[in-house]
């Protein structure tokens, strides 16, 4: 104890050199009274500081905030005290005279005398850098918990986790990912100032990674192994630059003094076994250091990001299947439209004529089913509405015989030749719905296949249609194999084909296509069977309405508009031309064809009040000929004929210039259509 002090009492003083927390006495008059052994192993100071002034010690000291903020001495927390203002376990990082960097719970107590005045200022310091690195470690986790790992944004989550780590647990962070052919590319590099993150950034191309180097990026690649520099010592750093050039050995040497690098761990991300990247960490001019607990650490969190990153992958890999799957199918539904358009504008022909009405009775079958196919090539086009629960129906008013009567003429054929007796009743009265009727009869067909499929020759299916309160019921039995009852709560579900059923075939969607159907127009569907042998029954319900069915009749309206213009249809497919530009022109029409792009910008249209131009032709392709076409003052409507029938395709053509979009195969109500809306009428 120091002699001027006014107790001394050796059991106290025995206590306190035997704590760990370190404990300083200062007089009112800002001079050291007593300081013991933890309290001088942190500050370096000894004995004789005794008497010294706080002034004198000050300087040999600095103090950061906990977010890494410089304190003003004047703000040191044994200042504020002299000033009035006590402090109570505040964690500072410390800064020692000899650089060393701690981290610190500070406390300064101003004790009085009996009169009020200041006798003594208590200061005590805490090691809590175990703690307060626990702490940050906890909070890392916890934060980068909730940064979603699987998304095709991955680069942005990587910055988003790496940023967390900056500055608690590092002062600047880097990860880097191997891409195709091993090449390193630099996704993330994160530092709490902004100049030496721009700085940080160009050292790639500044320094690029070697490949063939014993340490560095590529041997931890290589190796699968972290490289880890609890402090970076001068003989070290010198044995490495010495094997580079003079030249690259000056820059080397400016860039580690201005970035300061102290301490620096590099931990590969691995996942499945195979690194995928690699993750940089390092302590600069905080002056902090890791231990090898930081290590285990990061190699702990660089599993985690090893999953990020093969999710990535794999989202990916994913992506471009899909995107390849949408490519093969908006090119395949292309295909298939172009044989398809000459067949509904002959289908239109046929129509104008007059025959005989058994034929006309056909040619309603026919165009009936083409317009069904028509639609599935849509759903087709896109398949994804299906996995995304994006089916759309357009219900109107529809009687229920008549709906199931044309799905049940669409089976004729199959369960003639699989000799099957259909039984069909009805109610004697109207049944009204509100429903989509080709979604409708898709799902009957379905179910009806369904029952053919699993009924055995000389079978029957019945289906009887009547009315239950609000309700229309329609039910489809069969006297076939039935259903397990182990399998009827699953008939539902994706992919479910049964157990050991004989002739278990295709996706096993079906069911579940007919339940989405049926559920999107308010109704339920559900499976009855008492067992193997014993048949089945599907009993679809759905909301009646009151609405009267005026008839669906497909005859298109305002088909005067046609006459009298004067069309060019431009299309690669000599039958779809041709069989258009005829139709048009028993329209009244005045319509020619054109077979190429080419043919397409060497014609004057100063007579044509519309074109239809198709977008999918070789040479020149729809896009570039209307821009052709624009440039040479074209400006009549122009409308994209085409096989390609995606959102983004119709939005692609009105940004290319076109005034609408037409998707093949067309018939008289699109085209009546599209002239009222080019046209105003």
């Amino acid at each position: 104890m120091h002699p001027n002090m006014e107790f001394e009492n050796k059991a106290e003083t025995a206590i306190l050199e035997s704590l760990d927390i370190g404990v300083a006495l200062f007089s009112a008059d800002r001079k050291l009274l007593y300081l013991n052994a933890a309290m001088a192993k942190v500050t370096g100071g000894d004995p004789s500081n005794l008497g010294s002034t706080l002034e004198k010690l000050a300087d040999k000291h600095r103090l950061r905030t906990a977010e890494g903020d410089d304190v003003a001495p004047a703000e040191f927390p044994i200042e504020k005290a002299f000033a009035g203002e006590e402090t109570r376990n505040v964690p500072y990082i410390y800064i020692g005279a000899d650089g060393r960097h701690l981290w610190l719970s500070v406390s300064c107590v101003r004790i009085l005398d009996e009169s009020g005045a200041l006798k003594y200022v208590f200061t005590t310091i805490a090691d809590i850098y175990r703690r307060k690195t626990r702490e940050d470690k906890l909070h890392f986790m916890i934060e980068t918990a909730k940064i979603l790992s699987i998304t095709s944004d991955f680069r942005k989550r990587l910055h988003e986790k790496a940023r967390l780590a900056v500055p608690a647990l590092a002062d600047w962070c880097a990860i880097d990912i191997v891409r195709e052919g091993d090449i390193i590319e630099r996704v993330v590099t994160v530092h709490r100032n902004p100049e030496k993150l721009a700085y940080a950034e160009g050292l790639l191309n500044r320094f690029p990674p070697d490949r063939n180097a014993t340490s560095g990026v590529y041997n931890i690649i290589r190796t699968g192994k972290s490289e880890f520099f609890p402090t970076l010592p001068k003989e070290l750093i010198d044995a490495n630059l010495s094997k580079l050039p003079a030249k690259q050995q000056a820059e080397s040497r400016e860039v580690l003094e201005y970035l300061q690098l102290n301490s620096l761990m590099t931990v590969p991300i691995v996942a499945r076994g195979r690194v995928l990247g690699v993750m940089t960490l390092a302590y600069a001019e905080s002056g902090r250091v890791y231990t090898e607990d930081d290590l285990h650490f990061f190699q702990e969190f660089c599993n985690h990001l090893g999953l990020l990153l093969d999710n990535a992958h794999l989202y990916e890999e994913i992506s471009r299947k899909d995107r390849a799957k949408d490519l093969f199918l908006a090119s395949l539904s292309h295909e298939l439209r172009n044989p398809l358009a000459p067949i509904k504008n002959s289908i239109e022909l046929l129509k104008l004529k007059d025959v005989p009405e058994d034929i006309r009775e056909e040619m309603e079958t026919i165009e009936h089913q083409f317009d069904h196919m028509a639609k599935l090539l849509n759903d087709l086009l896109d398949v994804t509405r299906f996995t995304q629960d994006k089916i759309e129906i357009a219900p109107h008013a529809v009687e229920m015989r008549r709906l199931v009567e044309r799905a049940l003429k669409s089976t004729d054929a199959l369960l003639r030749t699989a000799d099957i007796t259909l039984h069909y009743t009805y109610s004697s009265s109207p049944v009204q719905v509100w429903a989509d009727d080709t979604r409708i009869e898709q799902a009957i067909t379905n179910l009806m296949s369904n029952a053919a499929k699993y009924t055995p020759s000389g079978g029957s299916i019945w289906v009887d249609i009547e009315r239950e309160g609000d309700s229309a019921v329609i039910k489809i039995r069969d006297n076939g194999e039935g259903i397990d009852p182990l399998d009827l709560p699953r008939i539902f579900e994706m992919y479910y084909q049964g157990r050991d059923r004989n002739h278990a075939s295709g996706l096993g969607i079906g069911l579940l296509l007919v339940q989405r159907i049926v559920n999107l127009h308010g109704g339920t569907i559900e499976a009855h069977s008492e067992g193997r042998g014993r048949g089945s029954e599907f009993i679809i319900r759905l909301p009646t309405t009151n609405i009267l069915d005026l008839g669906t009749s497909q005859e298109p309206k305002n088909t005067h508009l046609i006459a009298g213009k004067h069309v060019v249809i431009v299309d690669d497919n000599k039958p779809a031309a041709d069989s258009l530009a005829k139709l048009l022109n028993k329209l009244g029409g005045h319509a020619q064809a054109l077979y190429s792009g080419e043919a397409a910008v060497k014609d004057d249209f100063s007579s044509t009040d519309l074109i239809l131009l198709d977008i999918g032709m070789p040479g020149l392709d729809g896009y570039e000929t209307i821009a052709q076409l624009r440039e040479n003052g074209i400006s009549v409507p122009i409308v994209a004929l085409t096989g390609y029938g995606l959102l983004e395709d119709k939005q692609k053509a009105l940004d290319a210039g076109f005034t609408a979009h037409l998707t093949k195969p067309v018939g008289l109500k699109e085209l009546t259509t599209i002239f009222a809306t080019v046209f105003n009428a």
